[in-house]
């Protein structure tokens, strides 16, 4: 049996979770299955616009076949909320990758979750570039030149205690962004690998720890040359993406 999660089944939730040695989820959007009259998973959907986000797909080695059935009833949710898109975040090795295929889902990026230590950026190539801060004028600019979706960066304004950096080269062009909070830089984008160096050293006043948490996407040799200097790799994440089914 699948149904929305209530305020009631937080204590049978929690117990799942620390169970599986992870964090409980908001029950805002979850949907459980229940096992023998006890919840056994869980799947955890958000909307944002027209699209709609899987955050958790979660079950207990007694419900390992219920994967299926869960993205199925995410499915449905997102639907009757309007959403024909959706997307969802997963480890290489999870072993839901293959349901989510499936479903008609594909891997549209990867994502590599670093620490940088400071004390590596002196030793860090890099190259001239000129670091400013952002306005609302330069954000359509700097989504095209870097690939990044149409209005990512003003979703990135919501939060007015980001620190937001560009890097110009000697055309103007925009080459680089980032932007910083107390816990690292949530977004970490050069056009070369090499701008890096000069990005991280516009975030580095603003930053308080000896390490820098950054999560660079399909950057993959950006992210050899920050473990080449130290970085320690993290966690890796497929970004996956499609039309509902």
């Amino acid at each position: 049996m699948i149904r929305p999660a209530l305020a009631a089944d937080l204590p049978a939730v929690a117990s799942l979770c620390r169970g599986l040695g992870i964090a409980a989820p908001p029950l805002r959007g979850t949907l459980l299955v229940e096992r023998d009259g006890a919840v056994a998973g869980y799947v955890r959907v958000q909307t944002l616009g027209a699209i709609g986000y899987v955050r958790d797909l979660v079950t207990s080695p007694r419900a390992a076949d219920a994967g299926l059935p869960l993205m199925l009833a995410a499915a449905s949710a997102l639907r009757s909320a309007g959403v024909r898109e959706w997307h969802l975040d997963a480890r290489p090795e999870s072993a839901s990758i293959g349901v989510y295929e499936q479903l008609g889902l594909h891997p549209a990026h990867r994502s590599t979750a670093l620490r940088f230590p400071w004390a590596s950026l002196p030793d860090l190539p890099g190259e001239p570039a000129i670091a400013s801060a952002v306005s609302r004028e330069d954000d359509d600019d700097i989504e095209r030149a870097l690939g990044l979706l149409g209005g990512q960066l003003a979703m990135v304004r919501r939060h007015p205690q980001l620190v937001l950096r560009q890097l110009r080269d000697e055309t103007c062009a925009a080459v680089g962004f980032a932007a910083l909070d107390a816990t690292g830089a949530r977004m970490f984008r050069v056009a070369r690998p090499t701008l890096a160096a000069p990005l991280l050293a516009a975030l580095r006043p603003h930053a308080r720890d000896a390490e820098l948490a950054l999560v660079l996407d399909d950057q993959d040799a950006l992210a050899a040359l920050l473990t080449a200097h130290g970085a320690q790799v993290k966690l890796q994440l497929l970004h996956y993406s499609g039309l509902l089914p």
